[in-house]
């Protein structure tokens, strides 16, 4: 069996993770009261979550700011637990709206937003300077003097469609020295271990019908000494691309997976409400085959009276490289499901069934294939 409880190492440094962490970007909504948010986290953290991830772009700093104050009202001593944010977006003051700041994503939705209620616009930067003052921004927001992990945010084909060039540049080393930036805060204790983002969702699924996404990602391992990857929508029960070359080029460099959205965006807990891995934001619908896939997941599940929740929590935390689970919560009683998903006693026979139907590729590893 898995061992879901033990805390896991990140890459080659002394991190070490809880298996099951909380997701703070369905904390950020301004329409979610800071009051729930509060109960949400001391839920996440009740039922054993102590890797606690967030980021800039989640609200235009909301995430940031409410998760330091649920964590501020814990009181628990700042060694207890470990924070993640990302790096890669300032985000700058702009009272006055400018439109000409305005850009799109590849998908058409907003690539650099300013949020009505702050006045704040994101910038993407990558650079040195940019990442220093990123990181010192996120301090602030958060209330912390320390964040253990910084994360680049969102390399890829979706937000970048014609600017990866400029992204590329402004990390490495005979450029915009973005890359020496990170090694320095991990060298000099500040943080301790760095990431970055490798994203297969609706926004950037056309790069990863041929090599270009895995030849990006190998592209920034060769620019950044990783200590982990956070996959979001690569890695989940309905989608193991991950496994092509993102998940070998991890193990040949000795880094570690960190699996966000492993509901795949909330589509597998809850397909009325959320669109398959944010689909719903875009306007879009599920693919054909997701539904078809999803629709036989679930006959199987309640052939063995299993939510499928816990097959899709506990199959992505048994692959070897994967150091922890980020699941999003917007309220105390989602927060608490990731645990009794984690500890849910699963069939043998519900593994072999679904393999038996290919709905689950076999070198895929399952909690009870040793």
């Amino acid at each position: 069996m898995t061992d879901f409880a033990t805390p896991r190492q990140v890459g080659g440094t002394s991190l070490r993770v809880t298996p099951m962490g909380f997701g703070g970007a369905w904390i950020a909504p301004s329409n979610v009261p800071l009051t729930q948010v509060i109960d949400t986290v001391r839920s996440a953290w009740d039922n054993g979550a102590r890797l606690f991830d967030t980021a800039p772009w989640y609200g235009v700093g909301r995430s940031e700011r409410r998760l330091g104050i649920a964590l501020a009202e814990l009181q628990a001593p700042r060694d207890q637990y470990s924070v993640n944010t990302k790096v890669g977006r300032t985000l700058e003051p702009e009272y006055f709206e400018d439109s000409t700041n305005d850009s799109d994503a590849a998908d058409g939705t907003a690539r650099t937003p300013r949020d009505a209620e702050s006045g704040y616009r994101v910038h993407f930067d990558y650079s040195y300077d940019a990442i220093r003052q990123q990181h010192r921004d996120s301090l602030q927001r958060l209330g912390l003097s320390r964040i253990n992990t910084l994360t680049l945010h969102d390399i890829d084909y979706g937000y970048h469609p014609t600017q990866l060039d400029i992204v590329l540049h402004q990390l490495s080393a005979d450029g915009m020295r973005g890359a020496t930036a990170l090694n320095e805060l991990k060298s000099s204790g500040e943080i301790d271990a760095i990431g970055m983002g490798c994203n297969l969702e609706t926004k950037n699924a056309f790069s990863w019908e041929d090599s270009s996404h895995e030849d990006l990602v190998e592209r920034v391992m060769s620019l950044v000494d990783l200590d982990f990857v956070i996959v979001a929508g690569g890695y989940t029960l309905l989608e193991t691309r991950a496994l092509r070359r993102v998940f070998p080029a991890c193990a040949q460099r000795n880094i570690s997976v960190i699996i966000a959205s492993p509901f795949a965006g909330g589509w597998l807990v809850n397909p009325d409400k959320m669109g398959y891995m944010y689909s719903r934001m875009s306007g879009l619908s599920a693919p054909e085959h997701i539904r078809e896939r999803t629709a036989g997941m679930q006959e199987v599940c309640s052939e063995f009276d299993v939510p499928i929740g816990a097959v899709a929590l506990q199959f992505v935390l048994t692959h070897p490289l994967v150091a922890a689970a980020i699941p999003g919560a917007a309220s105390p009683a989602e927060a608490a499901s990731s645990r009794e998903f984690i500890e849910f006693d699963i069939p043998r026979k519900l593994w072999e069934r679904m393999r038996e139907r290919n709905l689950l590729p076999h070198d895929a590893p399952c909690p009870d294939d040793n």
